[in-house]
């Protein structure tokens, strides 16, 4: 499976991947966890740091803080939705929603934040202005040396429509899956 994630990202990107040097830095925000990570958590920040991967629309909340904020939101996140990061960081991702937002696609996000388990969904959100869009959402657990939860992640994906069968062919799935048990 690794080998398929890599020709994945190596198609998406344009670049070899996994990189036979060390990782170029994006000159774009970065997160950088202010909590100790794991090691193939690591891996998965330092590859959305590094160059190639400044639109990448994610962001990184705190569950360990009231509401579950978002503490960092990459710059693809901000241009996707029309927020700025200040706009965005120490709230909480529902401020996407509105009424073409299906509960049945909240309620499984909600669900896996309270089992501290990976997921992904199809789902309607609001931009800033307004308009609507469609995304491949991907969520997952960021966890210590110790498997203790530190972070989620999140990834959105634009996709053409609602709807399953879009989860291989785009970028949230190879950030996502594959890296956590």
């Amino acid at each position: 499976m690794a080998s398929s994630i890599a020709t994945v990202i190596s198609e998406i990107v344009g670049k070899v991947f996994p990189p036979t040097g060390p990782l170029i830095q994006a000159k774009s925000r970065q997160f950088i966890p202010e909590k100790e990570i794991c090691e193939k958590d690591e891996v998965l920040i330092a590859m959305l740091n590094s160059e190639g991967h400044e639109n990448v629309p994610y962001c990184v909340c705190d569950p360990e803080k009231n509401d579950t904020p978002i503490v960092f939101s990459s710059d693809g996140f901000c241009e996707f939705t029309g927020y700025t990061s200040e706009e965005i960081e120490g709230k909480n991702c529902r401020f996407l929603q509105g009424q073409g937002t299906k509960k049945e696609h909240v309620d499984k996000i909600r669900q896996a934040i309270k089992d501290q388990v990976a997921t992904c969904v199809n789902l309607l959100n609001y931009r800033k202005d307004g308009t609507t869009f469609v995304n491949e959402f991907f969520l997952a657990p960021l966890r210590d040396s110790n498997k203790k939860l530190v972070y989620f992640i999140g990834v959105q994906c634009p996709v053409d429509h609602l709807g399953p069968g879009q989860m291989p062919a785009n970028v949230g799935w190879v950030y996502t899956q594959g890296n956590h048990e």
